[in-house]
C-alpha cells in the first residue's frame, strides 16, 4: 500500500477541543472551551481532521439499505430516531472547533490561512453530508448557545449554497502565501493543490446532486480529484496503542465478523458458481477477492442456512462458499460470526482471499492488521460522476471514456492492496489468486461492450452507476446518493415487505426532544435535491 500515514494521536485528547453538544441547551458557556489565544492551531486542526474522518466513516451505516451489506428485517429497524445521535453531535462539536480555528487565525500576527481553509473544506463536506442524510439542518444559528439556545433549521438548499460559498472562500485562502503549514492527516505532506482539488470536487459532487449541468461544466477546467495521488482518503495504521486500525477491521476481525454480506452485492460481483441462475457471466469481478474474504471452505447448511427451502428467497445462498443473506432476511441469526463471508483486504486492511479459509480471528490469518483506508472521494468516483453528468445533464464530456478510466482507476486502487501470500494446491504447486492485468482488461472490455450495445442514455447511465456503485465499496454516502438520484443500480427487492425506501434519515431523538424548533420527520421525507417521485426506489 502507498502513502500510509501512521496515526498516533490519542483519541481521548480530542475532548479538550469539542464544544457543547447541541443537546445541552442549558449550558450557554462551553466548560471545555479553550481560548483562541492559547490554543495550538495544529492541534485544533488535527482534532477537526480526526473528527471529520470519524463522521465520514460513519456513513457506511447506509450499506445495509443500499444492499452492500445485508439488512436484517425492515427499513424501520435500519433507520431509526437513534441512528444519527452520535454522528450529529460529533458534527456540531467539530463545527465549534472550526469557529475556534478561525478565531486563532484572527488573533495570530501572521495568520494561519491554510489551517482555516482545510477546516472550512471539512466543515462544508460535513454540512453537505448532513443535508444529504436529513434535509434541513441548523446552520445560521448553530453553535450560538447564548443567542440561539434552540437553533432553527435552515433549508437544505440554503445550506448547500452556503457551503459552496465557503468552499470558494477556502480556495481563495489556499491561493495565499503562508509560512505556517498545517499537519495533513489525509495526504501526509500538505499541498495546497490537493486541498483545492478536494474543494472543487466537493462542489462537483453537490452540483451533481442538484442536477446543475452548467455548474459542472464550469468545473471541468478546474483542479479536481482526477488522479490517484489526489484521492481523498484517510489512511489507517496497524497500531493498537493508540487504536488506529480501520474501524471496519476492528468490527470484523478480532472477535469475528459483525455483518453479513449482501447476496445481491455478491451477485453483482459474480461471486457465485457459473451454474447459479443469477450470475450473468460466471466470471468473478477482479476485485472480488480483495473486497470479500471467505472464512469457510464449505457452504452454509442446516441451522446455518435458515432460509433453505423457502421459495421467497432470491438467493439464500449464492454459491462458491460465500456466506451472505438476502435483503430483508429476518430469519434467526446463527452463531456464525466466524463463518460468514466478511470484509477483505480492501478497504478494511483485512485478509486477501487466497482460499486460505481461516477464521478472521485466527492467528494463522494473514491480514494487513487494519492498515486500510476510508475512501471518502476517489479519482475513480470523479470520472463516474462526470460520466453520469454527461449522460443525464448534457455536460459535454465523453462518458464512455470516463467510464473506462473510472473502472481502471478503481481496479488499480483495489489491487494495490495485498494481505496474503500465494498459496499452494494439493500438488504443492503455487497458486496466485491476485487479479492479473488480463483479468482487468477483460472486465473493462465486457463492460464497454455492454455500454456500446445499450440503447439510449438511460440504459448507458444504468451501467455507469452500477460500476460506480461497485467501485464505492467502503463508502456509504455515494451509493445512497446515487440510488436516490438515479434509481440505479437495480437492487434486490426485500424478501419480506421491508417498507418504503428511506429517502432520508430521521433527526436524532435527543435533538428533537430538546429543540422545539425541530420536528421529527419520517423516512419517506425527501431532501431538497431528491425530486424523484415517491416510490421511485424500493
Amino acid at each position: 500500500m502507498k502513502n500510509i500515514l501512521k496515526i498516533t494521536f490519542v483519541a481521548a485528547m480530542l475532548g479538550l477541543f469539542t464544544g457543547c453538544e447541541t443537546t445541552e441547551l442549558d449550558l450557554l458557556d462551553n466548560p471545555n472551551a479553550i481560548s483562541a489565544d492559547v490554543a495550538s492551531p495544529n492541534f485544533v486542526l488535527n482534532s477537526i481532521q480526526l473528527s471529520f474522518n470519524g463522521f465520514m466513516s460513519g456513513t457506511t451505516r447506509t450499506n445495509g439499505i443500499t444492499r452492500m451489506t445485508a439488512q436484517f428485517g425492515q427499513y424501520n429497524g435500519a433507520v431509526t430516531v437513534n441512528s444519527l445521535n452520535g454522528t450529529w453531535s460529533s458534527a456540531y462539536n467539530t463545527f465549534a472547533n472550526v469557529d475556534l480555528i478561525q478565531e486563532i487565525d484572527a488573533l495570530s500576527e501572521v495568520g494561519v490561512p491554510y489551517h482555516v481553509a482545510v477546516a472550512q473544506i471539512l466543515e462544508a463536506y460535513m454540512y453537505i453530508t448532513l443535508v444529504d442524510f436529513v434535509g434541513d439542518v441548523p446552520y445560521s444559528q448553530a453553535n450560538q448557545f447564548g443567542e440561539f439556545p434552540t437553533p432553527e433549521l435552515d433549508p437544505g438548499e440554503d445550506v448547500y449554497a452556503a457551503q459552496i460559498a465557503t468552499l470558494n472562500s477556502a480556495i481563495a485562502l489556499l491561493n495565499e502565501e503562508s509560512a505556517v503549514i498545517p499537519q495533513d492527516l489525509f495526504y501526509g505532506s500538505f499541498d495546497t493543490d490537493n486541498w483545492i482539488a478536494v474543494a472543487n470536487t466537493l462542489k462537483l459532487k453537490a452540483h451533481l446532486n442538484m442536477g446543475d449541468g452548467a455548474a459542472i461544466s464550469a468545473l471541468l477546467s478546474e483542479n479536481i480529484i482526477d488522479e490517484d495521488d489526489e484521492d481523498f482518503q484517510f489512511n489507517y495504521s496497524s497500531s493498537t496503542t493508540p487504536e488506529s486500525r480501520s474501524p471496519i477491521f476492528q468490527g470484523n476481525y478480532p472477535n469475528g465478523t459483525g455483518f453479513y454480506m449482501s447476496n445481491g452485492f455478491l451477485d453483482l460481483l459474480n461471486a457465485g458458481d457459473a451454474e447459479e441462475p443469477f450470475v450473468e457471466t460466471g466470471i468473478a469481478d477482479p476485485r472480488l477477492r480483495y473486497y470479500i474474504y471467505r472464512q469457510r471452505n464449505d457452504p452454509p447448511s442446516g441451522s446455518n442456512l435458515p432460509c433453505e427451502g423457502n421459495d421467497i428467497y432470491d438467493y439464500c445462498y449464492v454459491g462458491n462458499k460465500y456466506w451472505g443473506r438476502d435483503h430483508g432476511d429476518d430469519e434467526g441469526i446463527p452463531n456464525d460470526n466466524t463463518r460468514r463471508s466478511t470484509w477483505g483486504v480492501y478497504p478494511a486492511g483485512g485478509a486477501f482471499d487466497n482460499n486460505q479459509f481461516n477464521r478472521v480471528d485466527s492467528s494463522n490469518t494473514v491480514t494487513l492488521n487494519g492498515e486500510g483506508i476510508n475512501p471518502i472521494f476517489l479519482s475513480s468516483f470523479t470520472h463516474f460522476a462526470l460520466a453520469e453528468a454527461g449522460l443525464d445533464l448534457g455536460v459535454a464530456v465523453d462518458s464512455r471514456a470516463l467510464l473506462e478510466i473510472g473502472i481502471s482507476l478503481s481496479m488499480d486502487k483495489v489491487t494495490d492492496f495485498s494481505g496474503s501470500l500465494p498459496t499452494t494446491d494439493e500438488d504443492d504447486e503455487t497458486i496466485d489468486y491476485a487479479a492479473t492485468s488480463a483479468d482487468i482488461s477483460d472486465y473493462i472490455a465486457r463492460v464497454l461492450a455492454e455500454y456500446d450495445a445499450a440503447s439510449g442514455n438511460e440504459a448507458k447511465l444504468a451501467i455507469v452507476v452500477r460500476e460506480w456503485y461497485l467501485a464505492s465499496w467502503g463508502n456509504g454516502i455515494e451509493p445512497y446518493n446515487m440510488y436516490r438520484r438515479t434509481g440505479y443500480p437495480t437492487l434486490q427487492t426485500g424478501v419480506i415487505p421491508v417498507g418504503p425506501f428511506p429517502r432520508s434519515y430521521r433527526y436524532p431523538s435527543n435533538e428533537v426532544v430538546t429543540n422545539p424548533n425541530m420536528d421529527q420527520t419520517t423516512a419517506d421525507n425527501q431532501v431538497f435535491w431528491d425530486t424523484n417521485p415517491a416510490g421511485f426506489i424500493n
